[in-house]
């Protein structure tokens, strides 16, 4: 197969790591190209060229620029891609009107987070691009129910493929240290309710004053809740480390994760922190009850609830053997069900029933 990936960046990012893997564990037995709408590469752009696989830009010159759509279709006609596969919602978009121009690609799109698009116009793009849609690929149950009743996604089309993670980069490197530390990692936006995670850790801090946390990320609200960190009393408390390459490292140094978030698809950091034996504490939103076996592989908790998230996490504290067994159940369960081959093979099936279809 010739495939074409298309996404909108690879700045850090759940899909945008996603892609990589895929575009490295596809190109052994396909010709892979990948496609990016813009000129944002830096986290992932080296790992996919140093690969030996073809990195496309497609930068935008204003916000809805049909000259990208024209540009995505001469680079899909030249490299002969027989599949487009699509990442991210507007990536979907810009992939399905390209396709539009360029007879015989089969458009694969993708459904990966659990939040209507707030503008009119891309919720039509979308609707008509899942319409058109060979083969939908959607990564929990839940965005498969999401996209069908928002989007008008056609169910037979819907195929869900979870998230894999490399299990070996991530096995448990934790070593012995003094104090206790709770983590979290993802852009430093809306979605990750960061609020959430700095007024549990203030209250999870009357309980345990040594208690120290640590934010690996960074996003458009990131002096905002510093500020509000102080605000809480906290400040001297709460690390705000930046992006980083060395995930396994965070991993290795903190003794919970906690994940806050408003909405998700299927939370890629949150199978990492399983992956790498940390405890996790997640809201109950998206697909992340498809991903925790509440009390079983993790805990679960109402998004907002503060109270609740403290509590959870002074149990954990306070109940090392049950926490211990938690977390060999959550490795297990990752090993079996979320690995990156078993994301490979799900999507090359995924391709197979798009040419199939259009055969």
């Amino acid at each position: 197969m010739r495939i074409g990936l298309v996404i909108g960046q690879l700045t850090y990012g759940g899909a945008e790591g996603q892609l990589t893997e895929l575009a490295l564990g596809l190109r052994h037995d396909a010709d892979v190209f990948v496609y990016c709408l813009s000129d944002q590469i830096g986290a992932y752009g080296a790992r996919i060229a140093d690969a030996g696989i073809p990195l496309r830009t497609v930068p935008a010159r204003r916000r809805l620029d049909l000259g990208r759509v024209v540009q995505l279709a001469r680079w899909l006609r030249e490299d002969r891609v027989e599949i487009a596969h699509a990442f991210l919602f507007i990536a979907s978009a810009y992939a399905y009107m390209a396709t539009r121009i360029t007879p015989g690609v089969r458009v694969v799109t993708s459904a990966r987070n659990c939040k209507l698009e707030p503008s009119a116009p891309r919720r039509w793009a979308l609707r008509r691009a899942f319409r058109a849609s060979d083969a939908i690929i959607c990564n929990s149950q839940e965005m498969a129910r999401f996209a069908a009743r928002h989007y008008a996604a056609k169910p037979e089309r819907i195929h869900v493929v979870f998230n894999g993670v490399d299990t070996e980069r991530f096995q448990d490197r934790r070593h012995p240290r003094k104090g206790l530390v709770i983590g979290t990692a993802g852009r430093i936006e809306a979605q990750k309710n960061l609020e959430m995670f700095l007024v549990t850790a203030a209250r999870f801090h009357e309980a345990c004053p040594e208690a120290t946390f640590e934010i690996v990320g960074d996003g458009s609200l990131r002096d905002r809740l510093v500020c509000r960190a102080r605000e809480l009393g906290i400040g001297d408390r709460v690390r705000f480390s930046g992006n980083t390459d060395d995930m396994p490292g965070f991993f290795g140094r903190i003794d919970q994760f906690w994940l806050t978030s408003n909405w998700e698809g299927t939370p890629n950091v949150l199978l990492e922190a399983m992956s790498a034996g940390v405890p996790v504490l997640a809201t109950r939103v998206g697909g992340t009850s498809e991903l925790i076996e509440d009390g079983k592989t993790g805990c679960l908790i109402a998004k907002g609830d503060t109270a609740a998230a403290s509590a959870t996490a002074l149990h954990l504290v306070n109940r090392p053997d049950e926490t211990a067994r938690m977390v060999r159940n959550a490795r297990e369960s990752v090993c079996r069900r979320f690995s990156i081959q078993a994301m490979i093979v799900a999507t090359r099936q995924v391709y197979e029933c798009a040419v199939g279809r259009g055969a």
